[in-house]
């Protein structure tokens, strides 16, 4: 009895071990990448021993192991699809490296555990692979919107993928209904094919009865195709327009540019809305007849250099035999040519005024339009108006009057005419600054007489045997001399007189020397050197340092007998003192009178005293 009881409890210990095998029931991994497929188990009690295999199903359906691991070692069984493939790591999870597509089945993994007995679970390896960019072929033909059932437009085809994609058609951004069952109107046929590669290619071939409208639509196709973790991905193609072959309905005519004025270039255009674009033929009404100006494939009639006469009537007509009969496909337009008649002015062309009258200038113009006028003097502005009213004329009102004639609403259309006014009378001459100080006899002197006046007067000048420069500008004579300075000339009257037949004008010039002194007189009532500064009328700068160092040597001279008597060092009488303001010098010597009468202020107190009389009151 108590012998037996070990091995009931050996057989109670086997009957509680069991083994648990967990693996994920599907793997997703891409093309090329390495899959790591877990094996996670469990085994309850202390089993002897343990083994973990991987299996695989072959295309037989039989089960082939791959890969194995027991307690001392991990092999990878030979002569097998996976033998340079696959190895497990150390938590017995079955490695793949570089996933191909026929790796897409099913994997077992099994646990044995001697006593405690075995387990096993199965996961299922799904390989995906992303298609190519897709492309569309075009149908080469014109479609005809005129046709009762539907044509093929294109093919999409997008290659090697896995799992296979879908193929949808988009029309200006909105996707078209997938209709597989063939119709007049839409339907599209799809194809997928295995490549030996194991990847698949899809194509759809859209079917379109098109309407005018599709003229301006875009196409284009979208593959949306499947990757790992539920990601659902999209690859678009190019866009494309339909080639459509559809009718006129309408016509236009117009004129390319903006408002006509003569001697422009007009481009009139006739555009049909129908493909391939029709004939246009141009006509010409006058007098309710036609007058064929061009026929051809051309939309734009060309007229050069338009005039007033060219205004009118023309007619298009697009020549479109495909559409019906209740389209009207003539369309005529008005032409009209805006123009300015030429201007009229009173005076006409040329005028003359007296100087200091008054003169009226008016202006009038016609055309398409009424004008607007205004007067201007070479470039500036002198009336807003036609009518320009000059007063108190002078010479420098003379010149040409300009009358511009514009309409604002048509740019560039303009007529302008001028008037000469000539002012005549007495002649007038110009007050022009010139030199008229010079240093010394001998230089040149250059005096301009410039006049106006008309008829042209005539200068002559007062100084005999001149040969003067004469230009001559507008109404303007300008006469220049150049002469010697000498005292003789200084001393005659130097004029120019302008004549003509209204009367003489003289002008004056006065022309001096001013001399240049080698001494000064000083001023010394207020500031001995200041008062030198101020009131020296010529000389060098050397003379004017010269007499300032003299005047300071002699004020400390006089300081020097001023301290000598007050010290008492030196006795003075008032004959003395009268020496020292009124000294006889030589005629190079230098006096300094010490005076606040103003008049000998400004006679300057620096001089030279001549036959070697003293220099006094």
């Amino acid at each position: 009895m108590l012998a037996s009881l070990p091995l009931a409890l050996l057989g109670l210990s086997g009957c509680l071990a069991a083994v648990s095998v967990s693996v994920p029931s599907e793997m997703e991994v891409e093309l090329a990448k390495r899959a790591v497929i877990p094996c996670t188990h469990t085994v309850s009690g202390k089993p002897a021993s343990r083994q973990v295999e991987w299996f695989i199903t072959d295309k037989n359906f039989q089960r082939q192991r791959i890969a194995y691991r027991d307690e001392s070692m991990t092999m990878v069984d030979d002569n097998t699809d996976y033998s340079s493939r696959v190895y497990m790591d150390g938590d017995f999870s079955l490695v793949i490296n570089e996933v191909d597509l026929m790796d897409e089945r099913s994997f077992h993994c099994q646990v044995t555990a001697g006593a405690a007995g075995g387990g096993e679970g199965m996961t299922t390896l799904k390989v995906f692979d992303p298609p190519e960019v897709p492309e569309v072929e075009l149908t080469a033909s014109v479609l005809s919107v005129t046709s009762t059932k539907a044509h093929m437009i294109a093919t999409c085809i997008s290659r090697n993928g896995n799992p296979a994609p879908t193929i949808t058609w988009y029309k200006d951004g909105a996707a078209l209904p997938t209709m597989t069952e063939r119709n007049d109107d839409m339907y599209m046929v799809s194809r997928t094919v295995k490549e030996a590669s194991g990847l698949h290619s899809v194509s759809s071939t859209l079917y379109l009865r098109p309407t005018k409208a599709d003229k301006d639509s875009h196409f284009y196709c979208m593959v949306q195709y499947l990757m790992p973790k539920g990601r659902t991905e999209s690859l678009m193609s190019q866009k494309f327009n339909l080639t459509l072959h559809y009718y006129t309905e309408n016509v236009k005519f117009e004129v390319i540019s903006g408002p006509v004025k003569e001697g422009d270039t007009v481009m009139l255009k006739c555009t049909a809305d129908g493909f391939p674009p029709p004939e246009y033929n141009f006509f010409r009404i006058q007098g309710g007849q036609e007058q064929e100006i061009q026929s051809s494939t051309e939309s734009v009639l060309v007229l050069e250099k338009v005039s007033r006469s060219q205004g009118g009537t023309f007619r298009c007509q697009a020549m479109d035999f495909d559409s019906p009969p209740d389209i009207t496909l003539t369309r005529d337009l008005v032409l009209s040519v805006s123009y300015l008649d030429p201007l009229r002015l009173v005076p006409a062309k040329a005028t003359t005024v007296s100087l200091g009258g008054d003169l009226d200038l008016s202006c009038s113009g016609s055309g398409s339009h009424d004008p607007k006028l205004a007067w201007r003097k070479g470039k500036e502005p002198v009336s807003d108006s036609g009518v320009l009213h000059l007063k108190r004329v002078t010479y420098h009102s003379m010149g040409a009057y300009t009358c511009e004639a514009t309409v604002p609403e048509v740019p560039g259309l303009h007529k302008e005419q001028s008037v000469h006014v000539i002012v005549q009378g007495k002649p007038e001459i110009e007050d022009k600054a010139y030199q008229s100080e010079f240093s010394a006899e001998g230089e040149e002197a250059t005096l301009t007489c410039s006049a106006l006046g008309h008829p042209e007067p005539k200068i002559t000048w007062s100084i005999p045997n001149v040969q003067p420069s004469v230009t001559s500008s507008g109404n303007r004579l300008m006469s220049e001399v150049t002469l010697l300075v000498t005292q003789k000339l200084l001393e005659s009257e130097i004029s120019c007189s302008a004549s003509n037949g209204f009367g003489t004008s003289k002008r004056t010039f006065q022309l001096s020397i001013v001399a240049t002194t080698a001494s000064s007189t000083v001023s010394t009532a207020a500031d001995p050197v200041l008062g030198t500064m101020d009131q020296q009328q010529g000389g060098s700068s050397t003379a004017i340092i010269a007499v300032i160092v003299c005047v300071l040597l002699l004020l400390l001279i006089v300081a020097l007998f001023y301290f000598l008597q007050k010290k008492g060092k030196l006795s003075c009488g008032k004959a003395e003192k009268k020496s020292l303001t009124h000294k006889e010098t030589n005629t190079n010597e230098i006096v300094v009178e010490m005076k606040t009468d103003k008049r000998n202020e400004q006679r300057g107190l620096l001089s030279s005293g001549g036959g070697g009389r003293p220099m006094g009151d």
